[in-house]
């Protein structure tokens, strides 16, 4: 009987990868977790005291405050995404140079490219996440918290005013003043101070109450009062007695036009060709389009000296963050005042970043191996 010559049977690959594929995705996947986790949780936090104040101060009802923090989350998310797969790479990566991991990588013929390979497989599905966040989340996510807010306001209650205190509105254009608030959502003796440009209208009234219209505009309805209108230093001011009066307390229309914008559908933002809608939309692409070039930018940051130190290279890191943001704001703005064509406003940024990529990888390996790589030689 002759016996059957023995061969070792192959190692199964969880979801088909490499070791080395597996290893740098699963290094990337934990700590881009811990690292949004971390950061989500202090600017929710943020926004969470920010969203109490209002409820304290009556703007938003007590029963939609948790919802409204889940929905900051998601808009949290999708933000905070292209930093945090930027500092994980670099976290990653540098550990593994300063371990001497990338050397015994090097060792065994484990080049950029591969590296690249590797990170891309786990950055590739972390952009499409990012592309759904920020084109469909985020602005449901602003949509519904909107609706949530005039919801509440239409609720045509006193939220936010505070009876014995002077209340502003509408940028100070319209002062108010409450000595009482009743349980049935009025108020009694009532002081109001409006101003259109250089006319000043003062109005004493007994009772008044909030109102909404069909159109969304605030009004403070009045009852039972006199009015007073003119310039202030002329003689000549008007007195009115009335049953009803309105004040119209609307917030401004710029605010209430970016507001519309954050929640409008991303292909609407497209078709309507504005600037400020293109702006709006290459804001929410930067999401996955800056989650890629920052990860393409961090593999030849990340490259450093095994006695580098913990930090390594994250201070010159840093400061290429704050200087690719500062470029995004500049080109949405310059965009949205029309001073900047389309083209060049949603790819100079790219195309810049990359260009930095290829001169850190040029200083890291050399220009041949750039040109060579850019040629399909290696």
């Amino acid at each position: 009987m002759n016996p059957q010559p023995f061969e070792p049977r192959k190692a199964r690959r969880p979801f088909g990868l490499p070791t080395i594929d597996r290893l740098i995705a699963g290094e990337l996947a934990k700590t881009l977790f811990a690292v949004l986790f971390v950061l989500v949780a202090i600017v929710v936090s943020r926004k969470f005291l920010a969203i109490l104040a209002r409820a304290i101060e009556g703007e938003v009802a007590t029963d939609t405050i948790f919802t409204l923090l889940g929905l900051k989350v998601v808009v949290t998310l999708a933000a905070l995404l292209p930093a945090s797969m930027f500092l994980s790479v670099l976290m990653v990566l540098g550990r593994m140079y300063r371990d001497n991991e990338m050397t015994v990588f090097a060792c065994a013929g484990v080049g950029p490219v591969r590296i690249y390979r590797s990170i891309l497989l786990f950055a590739g599905p972390v952009c499409v996440l990012g592309a759904f966040l920020s084109l469909q989340a985020m602005p449901w996510s602003e949509r519904l918290s909107q609706e949530l807010i005039s919801k509440d306001e239409r609720g045509a209650d006193v939220r936010g005013i505070k009876a014995g205190r002077f209340n502003e509105f509408s940028q100070g254009d319209v002062v108010l003043y409450a000595e009482e608030l009743n349980t049935d959502k009025t108020m009694s003796k009532v002081f109001a101070q409006s101003r259109r440009g250089e006319e000043t209208g003062i109005v004493v009234a007994e009772s008044g109450h909030m109102e909404i219209n069909d159109a969304g505009d605030h009004f403070v309805v009045l009852n039972n009062g006199r009015r007073y209108q003119g310039v202030p230093g002329r003689p000549d001011f008007v007195l009115n007695e009335f049953q009803a009066y309105g004040v119209r307390i609307n917030p401004p229309e710029g605010s209430q036009a970016a507001l519309k914008r954050e929640a409008a559908d991303s292909l609407h933002l497209w078709i309507s060709g504005r600037p400020r809608e293109l702006a709006e939309l290459q804001r929410r692409l930067a999401v996955p389009l800056g989650t890629l070039t920052l990860t393409l930018l961090a593999v030849p940051i990340a490259r450093t000296s095994p006695r580098g130190g913990v930090w390594g290279n994250l201070i010159s890191a840093f400061l290429i963050y704050i200087i690719y943001e500062n470029l995004q704001k500049i080109s949405q703005g310059l965009l949205a005042t029309g001073k900047l064509s389309l083209g060049t406003s949603y790819g100079g940024i790219y195309a810049v970043m990359l260009l930095a990529t290829a001169l850190l990888l040029a200083r890291n390996t050399g220009w041949r191996w750039v040109r060579d790589t850019a040629l399909g030689r290696r």
